[in-house]
């Protein structure tokens, strides 16, 4: 009986070992095949689920980034739009998919300069107005209307009327308000340039419009005794007198602002190889300052961002181009950045570490006063020489 157990033990063994070495062989030729057939099936899945991926994303509408902008922020209001800066300002805006209303005087001027951004877009927004008449109640609603929603306001706005002769009387040139003499002509700089201003300002301030950008001159920063602030006082109405009450008017204000001061303006476009944009915190710089209307515009642009210019931060700047410039080179190219945005920087970098040089000025400069000066010394001059020159006439008639 063991020895037939033994046997049977045997054998087992034998078949176990023979099962052994065939399942080991079948292993050794299925498991490439198994394994193979494993990759490719995980490479199907993959490629499989990049085809649906891809499906879902090109079927998905992308968001439209520039109207969702369009349609949350808030308009700036340009006052002046037709201008020669207005415009740039305008344009300069659209570019930046910012919403623009402008404040212009001749509706048809507007669509010949902006029919293509008013059909195609809704970003702008013509309201007219005459700011000569902003003490007209229309007017003045209309004013109001036109600030009520914006974010800011850029002012770049002015007039145009020569002095007459009867503007130099006395008491004229010494007296801030025209009214008494003046109230027909309502294209006088005490009107559009002061009080409409004023009235501007005075809405930025109710209806807390986070920045106000007025452009107005270099020769404001000038001395009132000084030779271009003389002659652009005596040839265009006491223009700086009315830019200066702006000034005070909007400093005295809780509205931040930024003042800009160019100099002599052309539309020439700046070579930035041999030209830089110089901006002054002090509010002066040497004339004639020539700069380019386009640069102006980009300040009064960026001025308006807040991550350039900190909203609680107000300037006084005076700007002008340096370099190789034309007729007569200003300063170096170093003296200045290479774009506005830059420029702003450093101004804003020098406010923080308390390197901001301007002065305030205490009450209004004596423009009347030098105006007259000159006004009646040349005129005094002139009958004088006036008169030799009739008594020779007289002496060489008498001869004859």
């Amino acid at each position: 009986d063991e020895h037939d157990a033994s046997k049977q033990s045997t054998g087992a063994s034998l078949r176990f070992a023979h099962l052994q070495v065939v399942y080991t062989e079948r292993n050794e030729v299925m498991m490439p095949l198994i394994s193979t057939f494993s990759k490719f099936q995980l490479r199907l899945l993959i490629f499989c689920l990049l085809i649906a991926l891809s499906n879902t994303l090109s079927s998905t509408p992308a968001p439209d980034t520039t109207s969702t902008t369009q349609a949350s922020a808030k308009p700036i209001l340009v006052v002046g739009a037709t201008g020669r800066v207005g415009r740039i300002v305008v344009n300069q805006l659209l570019e930046k998919n910012q919403p623009v209303r402008a404040l212009i005087r001749n509706t048809t001027k507007a669509q010949k300069l902006f029919g293509a951004n008013i059909n195609g877009t809704s970003s702008l927004e013509l309201i007219t107005a005459d700011l000569g008449h902003y003490d007209d109640k229309e007017c003045a609603q209309t004013l109001e209307r036109a600030v009520i929603g914006c974010d800011s306001i850029i002012s770049v706005s002015g007039t145009l009327r020569f002095s007459k002769l009867t503007d130099f009387l006395p008491w004229r040139l010494l007296r801030t308000n025209v009214t008494s003499w003046c109230n027909d002509d309502r294209r006088h700089p005490y009107y559009p340039n002061y009080q409409a201003q004023a009235l501007l300002i005075n809405l930025a301030a109710k209806y807390n419009i986070s920045r106000f950008v007025r452009v107005t001159g270099l020769s404001v920063g000038l001395p009132a005794f000084n030779p271009v602030s003389i002659l652009f006082s005596g040839l265009l109405s006491m223009t700086s007198r009315y830019h200066a009450l702006t000034e005070q008017y909007l400093r005295s204000s809780a509205v931040p602002y930024v003042i800009l001061r160019p100099g002599g303006l052309t539309n020439s476009k700046r070579n930035k190889t041999t030209t830089s944009l110089q901006v002054d915190a002090s509010g002066v710089l040497p004339p004639p300052a020539r700069v380019g209307r386009s640069d102006v515009a980009s300040l009064a642009v960026a001025s308006c961002d807040s991550s350039i210019v900190p909203s609680d931060d107000s300037y006084t700047l005076a700007v002008r181009w340096v370099g190789d410039v034309t007729p007569k080179s200003q300063g170096t190219i170093s003296d200045g950045c290479d774009s506005a945005e830059t420029c702003l920087n450093v101004i804003v970098q020098e406010s923080t570490n308390g390197r901001i040089l301007f002065k305030e000025p205490k009450g209004i400069k004596p423009y009347g006063v030098a105006v007259g000066i000159f006004f009646y010394s040349f005129a005094a001059v002139s009958l004088k020489i006036g008169s030799m020159l009739l008594r020779a006439a007289m002496r060489v008639f008498r001869r004859v």
